[in-house]
């Protein structure tokens, strides 16, 4: 089985695994198993909020024991956090392909974001891709119901890869290619006559879905989001993946490597405020962000050397996955290395009060932030919960 995501509010963790189309949910306080759920589906990204645990499925025919349309089709399945019981489902299909990136849980229902193409329904909202592929975020309500549903693209390839909720406000984050629009308005591309990828960020009405702000960034060559923060100062953060020079504002950086990550913030009213990257002399990236407090946390992947605030880290075997902290002004303020002879992959990422929760996919020994792992016995299963303070 694979790590596909993880949720903790502190004191209760919860684990996705998937294996063969159908997946596992667990949920333990520290090494106690409290509950287990089966469910047929592959699971994807988690989120905790209060009494519940949302977990993303997709699949083709049945999903969670419901038929659902697309090849893939998508869902967001709710289920107890105190017990594993289900409390509502709702599906996110297509008459092509839908599929779920990212969420977050809000005190009345669930935000997440994602791609499609065809035609996307949820309950009764239906909305049609402009071209090959769109993005997609969507409210959806303390019973499953959907509140609005916001579609993001143009006639190339697009998507939302990130979305967080804080004090009323929503964040997204994304790709697109030239002549992605968000809500009529065009996001502006790097290169219009360019087939690459650009990366965006925007705010959006939380009761409405309506745009209030949007900023895109890139460069020549393709650029990836791996996710956005909304931290407690209220500064917007991306993480992303950069190659050659990325212009972000009016910030020009030029990657060590070739590909670095790239860490931007924004402020509460869509100013660029300023931009760093992760990486060294080898092809580095982001996977994961998550806010603690005013400061972010990140995940990535790094080759060789890579240089972190007053430390560097060498990578033991091929690659090595890390985790660093970085404070409202970009400096890094904390970093841990997980390394090891064979892979090892940050599969998820999550905040906890005064802290960051991540799983990790290893095929070897591991050592993880200082604790050492024994080589799983499957070594495509190996997998391990860490959890780390942010001071």
């Amino acid at each position: 089985m694979s790590l596909r995501g993880i949720a903790s509010d502190g004191v209760l963790s919860v684990v996705a695994l998937a294996a063969a189309g159908n997946s596992t949910i667990e949920a333990r306080r520290g090494t106690q198993l409290q509950w287990q759920a089966r469910i047929a589906g592959t699971a994807g990204p988690l989120a905790q909020h209060g009494s519940l645990v949302f977990v993303t499925l997709s699949g083709s025919g049945t999903v969670a024991d419901r038929p659902i349309r697309g090849e893939p089709g998508a869902m967001v399945l709710v289920l107890d956090a105190a017990s594993g019981a289900p409390r509502w489902q709702t599906a996110i299909e297509s008459s092509e392909w839908a599929t779920i990136g990212t969420l977050v849980g809000t005190a009345d229902g669930v935000i997440v974001g994602g791609a499609f193409s065809g035609t996307l329904r949820i309950g009764s909202s239906v909305v049609s891709s402009a071209g090959k592929s769109d993005g997609f975020v969507a409210r959806l309500g303390a019973s499953g119901q959907p509140g609005w549903v916001v579609r993001i693209g143009g006639p190339g390839a697009d998507s939302i890869q990130g979305v967080d909720a804080r004090d009323g406000r929503v964040a997204i984050a994304g790709t697109f290619a030239p002549g992605g629009e968000l809500h009529g308005i065009p996001l502006p591309a790097f290169d219009e006559r360019a087939p690459y990828a650009d990366g965006f960020v925007a705010e959006l009405d939380d009761r409405t879905g309506a745009r209030k702000w949007a900023a895109s960034f890139g460069g020549k060559l393709d650029d990836s989001v791996a996710g956005v923060a909304i931290d407690a100062g209220g500064r917007i953060v991306v993480a992303a993946n950069a190659r050659d020079t990325v212009h972000v504002g009016g910030l020009d950086l030029v990657a060590q490597g070739e590909a670095d990550g790239l860490v931007a913030w924004w402020t509460k009213d869509g100013a660029a405020s300023h931009a760093q990257l992760i990486g060294g002399a080898d092809f580095d990236g982001l996977r994961a962000i998550t806010a603690v407090g005013d400061r972010v946390v990140v995940a990535g992947f790094f080759s060789g050397a890579l240089p972190l605030g007053d430390r560097s880290l060498t990578a033991g075997g091929g690659d090595d996955a890390f985790v660093a902290a970085l404070d409202a002004h970009g400096s890094v303020v904390g970093s841990w290395q997980v390394g090891g002879p064979g892979r090892e992959e940050i599969t998820a990422l999550g905040s906890v009060p005064g802290g960051w929760i991540a799983g990790v996919a290893h095929t070897a020994a591991t050592t993880i932030a200082g604790t050492e792992l024994a080589a799983p016995k499957d070594p495509m299963g190996g997998a391990a919960i860490v959890v780390r303070p942010v001071r």
